[in-house]
């Protein structure tokens, strides 16, 4: 009988997740399209630019910069409108490491600017099958979030490994680390510990499916003392 009673507690939240969800995907439709309207524009021009105009080494870095973005924010609306449903992407053979070489050189500047310090322990790696943009989603999302968990300050350390059949990335931050009854609920769609109008609680999820579709991982470890452990596993190219 209680367990009964407690199924049927379940079901108005259950029915409240999926109403939010098919609200979700109502709305998502519209953002994406008001978001890759202006990207469109954005593309084009560059396209002008490198065209017609003469650049120095310094605007042709600052154009490729633009031309990674403007991708990633594609990337990005994609996977708003199919975060709850598997996609393949655009997958190539891609070294992990290159990667997060690429993604520190578009985000060191915030770092800095909150006083966060970085260490990175690259290991030697195998090549893995994956969407870059899609992996670059996941690897900024990871260091933000640390960066937003220490309020700014301390440290984040990168660790990448070769693990058997796959690769291994480990995001650390010295934050105050996450509780151990909230480490599965923050993959949960809507979950989310910032302040109200911080977040869509929506990050995680998404990081989450994407490590599946590319067949990895991607668990939370964390301790009393503080600080928290992204792992990101996926699996090696065959």
């Amino acid at each position: 009988m209680r367990e009964r009673s407690a199924n049927r507690q379940k079901l108005p939240e259950q029915t409240l997740q999926t109403e939010k969800l098919a609200e979700l995907g109502r709305l998502t439709a519209g953002i994406a399209h008001e978001i890759n309207n202006p990207l469109a524009v954005i593309a084009y021009a560059m396209e002008l630019l490198r065209r017609d105009a003469e650049l120095t080494p310094f605007q042709v870095e600052m154009a490729v910069r633009i031309e990674d973005e403007i991708e990633r924010l594609k990337t990005l609306t994609e996977s708003l409108l199919s975060f709850s449903s598997a996609r393949e992407g655009c997958r190539r053979l891609v070294a992990l490491n290159d990667l997060l070489e690429e993604v520190l050189r578009l985000i060191r500047f915030e770092l800095q600017r909150q006083a966060v310090q970085l260490e990175m322990e690259l290991g030697e790696l195998p090549l893995v099958a994956a969407d870059p943009n899609q992996v670059k989603q996941v690897v900024i999302n990871l260091i933000m979030n640390a960066v937003q968990a220490m309020h700014g300050e301390g440290k984040i350390t990168l660790r990448t490994a070769h693990r058997g059949d796959a690769v291994e990335l480990a995001v650390s931050d010295t934050g105050p680390g996450i509780p151990e009854n909230l480490r599965e609920r923050i993959f949960t769609p809507f979950f989310t510990t910032k302040a109200e109008g911080e977040g869509t609680g929506l990050g995680l999820h998404i990081c989450r499916n994407i490590v599946n579709e590319h067949g990895g991982t991607i668990v939370v470890e964390s301790s009393p003392r503080g600080g928290a452990t992204f792992k990101v596993c996926l699996p090696v190219a065959q």
